[in-house]
């Protein structure tokens, strides 16, 4: 009976390989904050990113974009929307067997449309297509399916910086499904 255990170092890895080129699409929900107003909405968008990995720790980078349906606030005097935002990310994670835990931080830029209300002429003046930068933080978890393809749960929190006298923020939560290639 003692010969059929394996002896020390004769075991393969229990953990899943990670590293190389990974791509895949995203939904989620949004919620996006400026001053005392908050607007909500669906979220879509997709990735592709490249991991390395040394034994259970895996780094790596990702660029995503995302397209809010409908991140915006109107006022009487004011309009602010989000048409959409892309991010590049630094990753790092802990593979525990087919689970992946990880946290990003990064860069964003978004797109934005906005306009004020001008009381002489009664008119709205602004800007469309508005490029702003923000930066990026999150948590996520990964979970392989098979050895090509996995599944993504992750929280993202981005904060731009100001535009036209407005600091925006969104906090949003994401599933999607990639393959690793």
């Amino acid at each position: 009976m003692a010969a059929d255990w394996p002896l020390r170092g004769s075991v393969e890895p229990s953990y899943v390989r990670w590293d190389g080129w990974q791509f895949g699409l995203l939904a989620g929900y949004s919620n996006m904050t400026i001053p005392s107003i908050t607007t909500n909405g669906a979220v879509f968008g997709g990735f592709l990113g490249y991991n390395v990995q040394w034994d259970e720790l895996v780094v790596g980078f990702d660029l995503a974009y995302k397209y809010p349906s409908v991140l915006d606030s109107s006022t009487a005097l004011s309009r602010f929307k989000l048409v959409d935002y892309a991010t590049l990310r630094g990753r790092a994670g802990y593979a525990f067997g087919p689970l992946l835990p990880y946290a990003v931080l990064g860069i964003a830029v978004g797109r934005f449309n906005y306009a004020d209300l001008d009381l002489v002429s009664g008119t709205f003046i602004g800007k469309d297509n508005a490029f702003n930068a923000g930066f990026v933080a999150g948590l996520g978890v990964d979970w392989a399916v098979t050895p090509s393809i996995f599944l993504r749960a992750e929280w993202e929190y981005i904060a731009f910086a100001t535009i036209n006298g407005i600091n925006a923020s969104t906090n949003t939560g994401l599933v999607g499904a990639g393959v690793r290639f």
